[in-house]
């Protein structure tokens, strides 16, 4: 989570992961994990809970879970500082505005610097295979679970 700290340095973000194992005879377990983002409050003097991520993709390892954690943490936060920053390079980052769901991107095709161009343009594509794949991965498990449910009957 690094990359949040060197993007958001005047947040003086920290973060903690919570993660849970949840196990179920039926079912193969998995976890569910947060990342909780605090920031320092000079009136209190004290970090306070700023934002709360979970993780959405559809893994099971706790370290896959982390990631996808941070990962939401990030499209986040630039979706609610994308004003401050939607004039330089980070325009072209994945982000998810207030209050939505869906993440969003600047047109990579209006960049003049045709090497920030072809980046942009690769990091859309690939943010776009990620989320089919979550897509994809999610339909799977729960054909996976009406399967095991039937067995049982």
């Amino acid at each position: 989570m690094h990359i949040l700290q060197d993007h958001y340095p005047e947040q003086q973000a920290k973060v903690e992961y919570k993660c849970t194992k949840w196990n179920h005879p039926k079912y193969e377990g998995h976890w569910s994990t947060k990342a909780h983002i605090t920031r320092w409050n000079e009136f209190t003097g004290s970090r306070v809970v700023e934002s709360i991520h979970s993780s959405l993709s559809d893994c099971f390892s706790k370290h896959a879970r982390i990631s996808d954690a941070a990962h939401q943490a990030l499209l986040a936060y630039h979706g609610n500082h994308y004003e401050d920053r939607k004039n330089d390079k980070q325009q072209y980052l994945p982000r998810r505005p207030p209050d939505t769901l869906q993440c969003v991107m600047a047109d990579p095709y209006l960049e003049q610097n045709e090497q920030l161009k072809e980046m942009a343009v690769t990091i859309q594509v690939m943010h776009q295979k990620l989320e089919e794949s979550q897509l994809e991965l999610a339909e799977v498990r729960q054909h996976y679970e009406e399967a095991l449910d039937e067995i049982d009957e």
